[in-house]
């Protein structure tokens, strides 16, 4: 019996990326979120909260876009990655 290997990461994607190319704008519709903190220094402080953060997603010439904010990751020369479940499945995006 041969065991399969967990697919961690990108492999693990429930449904295939494209590429996209054209500006994308985010709305935050959140108000104030409080958590539980992790840890602090002079430069910061880390927590964690359970809370749904809701957005609204523009994508230029394909719509606007009602979704939950995910994750958000530091790309290094002060840029961020945003990512965003939108709430329901938009096939038509994928055009």
């Amino acid at each position: 019996m041969q065991e399969r290997e967990q697919q961690t990461g990108i492999e693990a994607r429930r449904d295939p990326r494209v590429d996209l190319d054209g500006e994308v704008t985010i709305q935050f519709d959140a108000g104030a979120i409080a958590g539980s903190g992790q840890n602090i220094s002079v430069q910061g402080v880390f927590f964690t909260a359970e809370a749904a953060l809701p957005v609204t997603v523009r994508i230029k010439g394909r719509g606007v876009v009602a979704g939950r904010l995910v994750r958000l990751e530091s790309m290094g020369d002060g840029r961020i990655g945003i990512a965003v479940r939108f709430d329901e499945a938009k096939p038509e995006l994928m055009a």
